[in-house]
């Protein structure tokens, strides 16, 4: 049963958000594409939605009309973070993905534009078609809005005594719903029955175990650009200060902030202002995490030389005159580079590193390919990525049956990637008759 408010009021703006051809379009340019990027695939990759998409546009625009829409029951499961610690990482239903995207669609611009800076960042999902016939791409932003995270980095490295580095404790899961929603309806301007909606779902889909009462608070851990953009814009009031109070001298990505600072004093009275800012909406600063530097300290934890080395890579290919010589230094950095893990971004040049073996297509990271797997699970799906550019030789097998032969599993994904691995290989015929 629904009042004279949603009839009157509140219909005439879910009629125009939820039209049929604009819900067919966002699944077929966007959401198809983030399901398809997540750890655990359909099946039939949703071949049945997908091909009755315009049907099933028509059957959510009535839903949602009619106030009879309800969220279906999510995929949650366990990603093994470190020492079998493990996130909760949710999948919606494909309807659910759907309208939340919907949603996000008719909103995510007017939000932008209420970021009081530049230097934040967070990933967006886009889409690019140029002919009729192009697949979609999905998150095109990332890489240039890291490169430019990177090189703000380097520029306070350069113009300031020290940087400051910190983040927040459990950041997704300490939010709280209520004040989420009391600070995301002052950014959208006359749609109070999209943000109410857009909080139904993300409350429906939350993880909610042994049949206990929802704790409204914790956003839900997906690869979802609705979820990314509420977390993002939670934090544009410690944006607007810090824009304030250090002449936009600081990058945040998410909850990772760095800010540029002229002395001790400046520095420390920084971390104090936002802790306490943090604390008024619930939120705590990572003390553990939280470290001021100066330019040769910011160097070595930034890992600066090695990002720039990194980044010289981009141009070899294999066949190159010089490839051997690369692909040999590049082992050899990478074995450099694991025997120190001080530096606070050691993970992430080492995911780069991983990446760029797999990209130049060199075998040279398999010797040590099967102790990284078993003991860094953080850098397993960028191991897998490796794995996959390679393909399938007698050398790659083994080194996958070393890994399931010593493999812990304290996840409901590891298997499941590495079967993904297996499946996508191909394997010449004369070796599958000679088995």
């Amino acid at each position: 049963m629904h009042t004279d408010r949603f009839r009157k009021l509140r219909k005439k703006t879910l009629s125009s958000l939820f039209d049929k051809k604009e819900v067919s379009s966002v699944w077929r340019k966007i959401v198809r594409g983030q399901l398809r990027s997540l750890d655990f695939k359909d099946l039939y990759d949703h071949y049945d939605f997908n091909y009755n998409i315009e049907d099933r546009a028509t059957a959510i625009r009535n839903e949602i009309l009619n106030g009879t829409y309800r969220v279906s029951l999510p995929l949650i499961y366990r990603l093994e973070k470190k020492f079998g610690v493990c996130r909760h990482i949710v999948i919606p239903q494909p309807i659910d993905a759907l309208v939340l995207q919907v949603l996000v669609e008719s909103i995510a611009e007017q939000i932008i534009k209420r970021q009081p800076s530049d230097n934040s960042f967070y990933s967006r999902d886009k889409h690019n078609v140029g002919k009729p016939h192009d697949a979609a791409e999905y998150g095109l932003s990332f890489r240039k809005q890291w490169k430019k995270l990177q090189k703000e980095i380097y520029r306070f490295n350069d113009e300031k005594e020290l940087l400051i580095v910190t983040d927040l404790s459990n950041y997704y899961d300490s939010i709280s719903i209520e004040e989420l929603k009391k600070v995301f309806l002052g950014y959208v301007e006359n749609n109070e029955v999209l943000v109410d909606i857009l909080f139904h779902v993300i409350e429906e889909i939350s993880w909610k175990p042994d049949y206990l009462p929802y704790s409204r608070r914790g956003l839900p851990t997906s690869n979802l650009e609705a979820i990314r953009l509420l977390a993002h814009s939670f934090l544009f009031e410690i944006d607007e200060v810090l824009k304030q109070e250090t002449h936009d001298s600081f990058t945040r990505w998410m909850d990772d902030i760095v800010i540029g600072a002229d002395n001790r004093k400046e520095a420390i009275e920084l971390i104090s202002s936002i802790s306490d800012m943090l604390k008024s909406r619930g939120l705590a600063l990572n003390l553990s995490k939280t470290a001021i530097y100066d330019s040769k300290e910011a160097r070595y934890h930034f890992q600066i030389d090695e990002n720039k080395y990194l980044d010289s890579l981009e141009g070899v290919k294999k066949g190159d005159v010089n490839y051997n010589q690369v692909t040999t230094d590049l082992r050899k950095n990478f074995k450099k580079h694991f025997k120190d893990h001080g530096p606070k971004y050691w993970d992430k040049i080492a995911k780069r590193y991983i990446t760029a073996f797999g990209k130049l297509e060199s075998t040279k990271l398999l010797t040590e390919i099967s102790q990284v797997y078993l003991n860094y699970p953080g850098l397993r799906p960028n191991l897998l990525y490796y794995l996959s550019k390679i393909g399938y030789k007698k050398q790659t097998a083994k080194k996958v049956e070393e890994i399931l032969s010593n493999l812990d599993v304290f996840d409901d994904i590891s298997l499941y990637q590495i079967c993904s691995l297996v499946t996508s290989w191909e394997v010449p015929i004369r070796l599958l008759k000679n088995s």
